[in-house]
């Protein structure tokens, strides 16, 4: 995948991504039941598709099938975090706490890839950092509801450098599959545990909304997510990332009304975080033309 092609699909992603914190508010379901159905959905809407295209399990030794597994746990933790974030919250909200991703990733990264820091990405991630801090200044209202998203975008960070490492020697849908397979199996374990079978089942409505999410905005859009990082950087990745919040407080304001609305605080800090990403993508594309 070229740059510019692995660009676009990114973005495109991105806005797939706008939908789930509204699925994610639709459907009743609590956070461990609806994560546990959405990676069923997920894996199997992958292994159906490899299936169909004929696909074969690649090779891996058990060290690597070890590392995609235990990301997979990570992905778990991070989508049952960010769901009870929104059910404790508002979807606006959680998604703008997700803007701290490339934070982490600025720290995360140099430790895994065994490299130097980038001082730019670091610094964008603080200025990240700040308009997070400017939304929120006014309205702490949602305290508990911020700390679940930031677990959940500590995971995100983790687990999207490492599905970066893990690409580069594995097809992007043998990734995927491993991994929703793997919190699909673990969260499975956990309502076994703590007794929650009794309140998994979902309704007629949100048996409709968890196809849509699992297909559409799990089994599909994760794995473009990990074919991109083939090509972009996981920092570059978290940013446009940043840019789901957009998508989803304009269908969130659109859906659930005054519920998802704001201080004005809330939207000046969010443009910050927006203005991060952007600024990212020009001095990587200012870096690459200086390279050439």
């Amino acid at each position: 995948m070229k740059p510019l092609r692995a660009q676009i699909t990114l973005h495109a992603t991105v806005v797939v991504f706008g939908f789930t914190g509204v699925l994610g508010k639709l459907i009743t379901l609590s956070a461990v039941p609806l994560v546990f159905w959405r990676t069923l959905i997920g894996a199997g809407g992958l292994y159906v598709w490899m299936w169909m295209r004929r696909k074969q399990r690649p090779e891996m030794s058990r060290r690597l099938h070890v590392g995609v597994v235990g990301t997979g746990l990570l992905v778990a933790v991070h989508w049952v975090t960010f769901f009870a974030a929104i059910k404790a919250s508002t979807v606006s909200l959680a998604l703008a706490v997700m803007a701290t991703v490339p934070v982490f990733v600025a720290l995360i990264e140099p430790i895994i890839k065994r490299r130097r820091m980038d001082a730019i990405e670091l610094l964008l991630g603080l200025v990240a950092v700040l308009g997070l801090w400017w939304m929120y200044r006014v309205d702490v209202t949602y305290g508990h509801g911020m700390l679940l998203a930031l677990v959940s975008a500590f995971c995100a960070a983790l687990f999207g450098t490492l599905n970066s490492v893990w690409s580069q020697s594995l097809p992007s849908l043998a990734v995927s599959r491993i991994e929703l397979a793997s919190a699909c199996v673990a969260l499975g374990l956990w309502m076994t545990f703590l007794g929650l079978w009794d309140t998994a089942v979902p309704s007629t409505a949100d048996a409709g909304w968890l196809l849509l999410l699992g297909l559409v905005a799990t089994s599909l859009a994760f794995a473009l997510t990990v074919e991109v990082m083939r090509v972009l950087s996981p920092f570059t990745v978290a940013m446009a990332i940043n840019l789901e919040p957009v998508y989803a407080i304009i269908l969130a304001l659109f859906i659930f009304g005054k519920e998802e609305v704001m201080p004005p605080g809330f939207y000046g800090g969010a443009a910050v975080l927006l203005a991060t990403v952007f600024v990212d993508a020009y001095i990587k594309r200012r870096r690459k033309r200086a390279e050439a």
